[in-house]
């Protein structure tokens, strides 16, 4: 009987609460499936690259679902999943990432990932943009009016539009003007580097942003290279007697004795071998400078 009621309130539903319905139960079972979730902005991106960035991401056994916060927010509260301070984060065009792999590595895969789209005017130049030089397979017409706006040198050859040498047409940061986009997607160029943005990890029950750690690994192996190398110098000094330490204390410790018996001019078998060198380099020293007094010696 409950089923039946179940069923005639499914037929009441409008379309687009039923569509509502279903993200729900899915959003709770990739919840109860995967111990961690990520919160990405999605606002801005085009459609290929969040399908691009979903097929990455199952390589790495973890799924994007792109959502509504409200109903997200209510699958979080039903599965007991609801993080305090998740309401500041689903805000604006937002797409989650479900993974039992290590959030960190998810998030610096992504870092690692260049998913190229084609340029829009507005869009800013994430790279120096090259137009190469060659054959366009464009016949002459309107379009090398954007060519000569442009300042990009072509000729006519063989009834087609041809590139005379590779031009920049703009460097990092620049601001895409409409013309270019225009001619950059007539040329089938894809210039621009789109990639999702994880605004925050969700782990144990916290939010944690991506500023807040240090993710790439070499920093944290220079860190730890800085602190032995910090540590290994205090122990020699101190003279603690660790295996580390030991050998380069002995080291150390011969070499201020030898030192020390040179200066004494205490005779050792080490020691003579030097002081016989010293001995022989004074002693060649003094006759030096009483032969330039006393030429006849």
């Amino acid at each position: 009987m409950s089923g039946q009621v179940a069923v005639a309130v499914r037929e009441r539903l409008s379309p687009a609460r039923q569509r509502k319905v279903r993200m729900l139960q899915e959003l709770k079972e990739l919840l109860a499936k995967n111990k961690y979730f990520l919160v990405a902005d999605i606002h801005g991106l085009p459609t290929s690259v969040v399908k691009g960035t979903r097929f990455l991401l199952r390589e790495r056994d973890s799924q994007l679902k792109v959502v509504k916060n409200r109903v997200f927010l209510i699958a979080l509260k039903e599965t007991g999943r609801y993080v305090e301070g998740i309401e500041k984060v689903l805000q604006g065009q937002n797409a989650v990432i479900f993974t039992n792999d290590n959030p960190f590595s998810i998030v610096l895969f992504l870092e690692k990932q260049k998913i190229m789209r084609e340029a829009r005017a507005g869009d800013i130049a994430t790279n120096e943009i090259v137009i190469p030089s060659g054959n366009t397979g464009m016949p002459p017409g309107p379009v090398l009016s954007l060519f000569s706006k442009l300042n990009i040198p072509t000729r006519i050859q063989e009834g087609s539009i041809f590139i005379a040498k590779d031009t920049v047409v703009a460097k990092p940061g620049d601001r895409i003007s409409p013309e270019l986009a225009e001619l950059l997607n007539k040329l089938g160029l894809k210039p621009i580097e789109s990639k999702l943005r994880v605004k925050a990890l969700c782990i144990d029950h916290r939010i944690v942003y991506p500023d807040e750690v240090e993710l790439d690994p070499m920093v944290y192996a220079e860190r730890l290279r800085q602190a032995y190398a910090a540590a290994l110098n205090l122990a020699v000094n101190a003279v603690l007697p660790v295996p580390e330490v030991i050998e380069i204390a002995v080291r150390r410790a011969h070499v201020e004795a030898l030192a020390l018996a040179l200066e004494a001019a205490i005779p050792t078998p080490e020691t003579m071998p030097l002081l016989l060198q010293r001995a022989e380099a004074a002693a060649r020293a003094l006759y030096e400078t009483l032969k330039r007094k006393n030429p006849s010696l």
